[in-house]
């Protein structure tokens, strides 16, 4: 099986990354330094010595800083589930989904969340929007409260904001409050 991720490939990019980072600063001392010693032969003296330096921070920051070990006993086999990337690609969706129930389009909306939340079944903010798109825009009473127990079960920590929303929602629909549709 070919590894998801190679943990001395990623200490080589967290190396180059510590190196780059300080040579412009290190850059543009060396050069003044350098003019200053002996005009140009100096300042492309202290540019190349301002090169070797950032070389060294970086290798020796990543030394302190680089994931330890490498090769095949600390790499993934198996892929994991990026959750956040998905999330984060989604999050345009998820306006597009906001402005159409503001604007009291709710088929668009509806038809817009179903989308997203084909590409991430669990995610408790479209799942919340879902739930108050069917509660606001189409009185679904029941289809809403299926939305509002999953967002409880795959967010179960009590604290958690979408946990307590939807708690909230839930607790409103069941006191028989309608939809506030203006």
């Amino acid at each position: 099986m070919i590894p998801y991720s190679n943990v001395d490939s990623a200490n080589v990019v967290f190396k180059l990354k510590n190196t780059i980072w300080a040579f412009p600063y290190l850059a543009v001392m060396g050069m003044i330094w350098g003019y200053l010693a002996g005009a140009s032969s100096g300042a492309i003296a202290g540019l190349a010595a301002a090169a070797a330096i950032s070389v060294l921070l970086g290798w020796a920051t990543s030394i302190f800083t680089g994931t330890p070990g490498g090769g095949t006993d600390n790499t993934r086999s198996v892929p994991v589930r990026n959750t956040m990337g998905v999330r984060k690609k989604l999050a345009p969706d998820l306006n597009v989904v906001r402005y159409h129930k503001l604007c009291h389009r709710f088929d668009d909306a509806l038809i817009k969340i179903e989308e997203v939340l084909a590409k991430d079944p669990d995610f408790v903010e479209a799942l919340l929007l879902k739930a108050q798109i069917l509660w606001e825009g189409f009185e679904d009473g029941e289809a809403a409260r299926r939305c509002l127990l999953k967002i409880l079960a795959a967010e179960p920590d009590e604290k958690a904001v979408f946990h307590r929303w939807a708690l909230n929602f839930y607790e409103d629909m069941t006191s028989g409050e309608r939809p506030t549709v203006a």
